[in-house]
């Protein structure tokens, strides 16, 4: 009779198809707002608080287990999950969009209540946490409710669920405004309700979400982590590398329509332009100039102290590395060039100048001789034909938060030894690199690591005496460093100076009588990094390997904490790494270890708790210390972290869903067998990684792409075993257990591997990684003998599902 009553939905609530569809769209819902939600969190706070969604999320995902653990869940536990996720995905956007740029917004942890207490960050903590709370708890009843093998089935479904979520946010992110996606995410975990309880209260609360979305203001951000936005911007576009803003003016500077330059000489008589301004996440900006037919109407170009190098050797062919707004194009044909490529990361830029601002710009990427192009910078010189006669980098910063990690930058790949020896590659035989950093004030750090590095690229090219080829002019608090393909002569050296006096701008190597006293490049330069040991402070060039050049603070070790209080949000987003990790540690022994101490029946009897707890905490570590460099050692491959997170993670997770499936048809003696496979092959492509990129880096992005996942689904579907085979190796009675234990040492591992990589580099980190599958595989494949004194095995058999 009741079956009758239920009818068709209900055969779908009780099929396990209906389970294994349900399961895949909460996994779904976690990866989209995991991802997107960093996207968030990169305006309205600085880029390092990033970590707040991998962490929180994996925080979320795994509490949920010890909880079940100590007290079973009843029948309603799970719909009421899902439906109270459905409710606190999208207030936990307007919190964060509405709420939390009120707050004073946290950029030095060392000034005073503006570190990782501050009201606004444990707000953006709880908003983020509530609903993952309530995703991981319905992720783990799915798994609890799945016997014997059959929890290789619903893992894998799980798995195949965040695989749809990587694949398709950065798609996703550009053409829908992240918050209102981030909102919609919430009709996957209220779908789910539907399928597994009657659909009443799912579609109740999805009409009101659809309400909200139709309405849009309450996700309309008007808050960044520097100022408030309202009524102010002209245009707005959300992407998955920033979000772009454009303002009337340069709307910090005390006259908003002086003409803009980093570093003005002190010979330039300011006046006003017009010019708008395009702002990224909120803290990094470029120009937009109106165009004029006559070049008298730019008289601040060369006064700036970015354009010296356009001045001191007038080139043909020019490479711009992040040409932004246009301003440093404008440059370029005011000096001459004839063929200038425009590199900009960001498409949507391009499109902005090129779109809505064409007139204003005089569509400055479409003039003759000019080439835009949509690329990350070290990429398209890898494939470009033909050498240049001046590369330029000037000011390329973002500061935009990603979720392949808290310092994963875009640019970070610009400012590393190979970076640097390809960019001397690709000079002409005259050619000139023109690098423009900060120098003073907080940002002092920046200016001496880029001439530390320039001089160990040069040294690693053969060159005798690096410094003979290196000029460095500055003004205002900005540097250009040149380095020349040819050595410094001193005919050129004087052509320098004659721009210097000319411009109001000072040289300050090769050093002479008129470099400032106070200036410490001559003794940076004829000293190395020396000169800052007693500070702590770490000035070796950066390397792909660990590409982390504004973070000069060690993450482990004493440094100057006086001085590095007064550097710049950079070296203060390491103070705050290390404050995260004590954090993470605690929270982790709070919500995950201390229920042992208090619940003894979790503890259970026999051996195989304790190994099987073990076997869990090693892939939890495991999983995550191979996974987080692999994603950071792909950004440079795939140009930039978004794209980096999408192909590593959606082909992981593809690949470990598919092993999990297949995983659920064997037993232990195959495991036993083969299981060294899955270290083995992890091992290999660990070191296969920088050949293949070296050699196929310059190849279209589409094969690039197909490179990526022909490395990578095959670990992944190696590493979906770990999981489900634990479980059914150690038993179903402590599933909720295991899942916990699991996923706190995932949390831990999502910050340690970051930490371990700036210390490392992620080569090292990942062998940790393969190392820790060495151990779990010998956690797994050892005999043991239960507490009624029968193997395993009899366990393992009598965990199969009835048919």
């Amino acid at each position: 009779m009741a079956l009758a009553k239920e009818g068709a939905w209900g055969t779908l609530i009780r099929a396990p198809i209906g389970s294994w569809i349900a399961i895949a769209l909460v996994s779904g819902a976690v990866v989209l707002y995991e991802v997107a939600i960093t996207r968030v969190l990169s305006v309205v706070l600085w880029y390092h608080f990033a970590f707040l969604s991998v962490s929180l999320a994996l925080l979320g995902i795994g509490a949920p287990g010890v909880w079940f653990a100590l007290r079973r869940p009843g029948p309603r536990a799970l719909p009421a999950s899902l439906v109270a996720a459905g409710v606190a995905i999208p207030a936990s956007i307007v919190v964060i969009t509405k709420v939390v740029g009120r707050f004073p917004r946290p950029e030095y942890v060392d000034a005073g209540a503006l570190g990782v207490a501050s009201p606004g960050i444990l707000v953006t903590v709880l908003a983020i946490l509530t609903p993952m709370v309530a995703l991981g708890s319905a992720v783990c009843l799915f798994l609890l409710r799945a016997p014997g093998r059959e929890v290789g089935r619903m893992y894998g479904a799980d798995l195949l669920g965040a695989t749809l979520g990587a694949a398709l946010v950065v798609p996703l992110l550009h053409r829908v405004p992240t918050p209102i996606l981030l909102a919609s995410t919430a009709f996957l975990p209220l779908a789910a309700a539907a399928i597994v309880s009657r659909p009443i209260a799912p579609v109740i609360v999805a009409a009101a979400v659809f309400a909200t979305l139709v309405w849009g203001t309450p996700y309309r951000l008007t808050y960044t982590k520097k100022y408030s936005e309202e009524g102010r911007i002209l245009f707005e576009k959300w992407t998955p590398t920033g979000r772009i803003t454009v303002f009337p003016n340069v709307f910090y500077e005390t006259n908003p329509q002086q003409a803009f330059a980093w570093g003005i000489g002190d010979r330039f008589e300011l006046r006003e332009i017009e010019q708008l301004w395009i702002e990224q996440d909120g803290s990094a900006g470029t120009p937009i100039t109106r165009w004029s037919d006559s070049w008298n109407d730019f008289p601040h170009l060369f006064y700036d102290v970015t354009s010296v190098g356009y001045q001191w050797q007038s080139p043909d062919r020019v490479c711009v590395i992040g040409s932004g707004g246009g301003r440093d194009v404008l440059t370029a044909m005011r000096a001459g060039a004839t063929e200038i490529d425009a590199v900009e990361l960001n498409p949507h830029i391009l499109d902005a100048v090129s779109g809505p601002f064409r007139e204003f710009a005089g569509d400055i990427y479409r003039r003759p001789g000019v080439d835009a192009i949509a690329s990350e910078g070290r990429s398209f010189l890898t494939r470009a034909e033909g050498r240049y006669d001046l590369i330029q980098i000037s000011m390329v910063d973002s500061w935009a938060a990603t979720s392949a990690g808290a310092f994963a930058l875009s640019e970070n790949y610009l400012y590393t030894v190979e970076a640097f020896q390809l960019y001397w590659d690709r000079l002409a035989e005259d050619g000139v690199l023109s690098v423009s950093r900060w120098l003073m004030d907080r940002h002092l750090v920046e200016g001496m690591r880029i001439l530390l590095l320039a001089q160990e690229a040069l040294r690693r090219e053969g060159v005798e005496d690096p410094r003979h080829h290196l000029a460095v002019v500055h003004a205002k608090a900005v540097m250009t460093l040149l380095v020349s393909k040819q050595p410094f002569t001193t005919a050129s050296i004087a052509r320098l100076d004659e721009i210097c006096a000319e411009r109001g701008f000072l040289r300050h190597w090769p050093p002479h009588e008129k470099t400032p006293k106070t200036s410490n490049i001559p003794h940076l330069l004829l000293t190395g990094p020396g000169v800052v040991a007693d500070t702590g402070l770490d000035l070796s060039p950066p390397e792909d390997d660990r590409p982390f050049f504004f973070q000069a603070v060690p993450v482990f070790g004493g440094y100057d904490r006086e001085l590095v209080a007064s550097l710049s949000v950079n070296e203060q987003s390491v103070v705050l790494l290390r404050q995260l990790l004590w954090i993470v540690s605690l929270l982790t022994v709070a919500l995950f270890f201390a229920p042992i101490a208090v619940a003894a029946r979790v503890r259970g009897e026999g051996p195989g708790f304790w190994r099987g707890s073990l076997y869990f905490v090693a892939i939890g570590l495991a999983f995550l210390l191979v996974e987080v460099p692999w994603i950071q050692r792909f950004v440079l491959y795939l140009g930039h972290p978004s794209y980096a997170t999408t192909v590593v993670l959606a082909a992981l997770l593809l690949g470990a869903g598919a092993g999990s499936i297949v995983s659920s048809r064997l037993g232990m003696a195959p495991v036993r067998r083969w299981g060294l496979a899955l270290p083995v092959l992890l091992a290999i492509v660990n070191a296969a990684l920088d050949p293949v990129f070296r050699a196929t880096l310059g190849l279209p992005f589409a094969t690039r792409v197909a490179s990526s996942l022909a490395l990578l689904m095959p670990a992944g579907f190696l590493m979906g075993f770990a999981f489900p085979m634990g479980m059914i190796r150690f038993g179903d009675s402590r599933k909720a257990w295991f899942w916990a234990l699991n996923g706190a040492f995932s949390v831990l591992a999502s910050v340690s591997s970051l930490a371990l990589s700036m210390h490392l580099g992620f080569t090292k980190v990942a062998w940790a990684g393969v190392g820790l599958y060495v151990v779990a595989y010998g956690l797994l494949a050892a005999p043991a003998v239960d507490a009624a004194g029968d193997p395993d095995e009899t366990r393992e058999a009598s965990a199969e599902p009835a048919s």
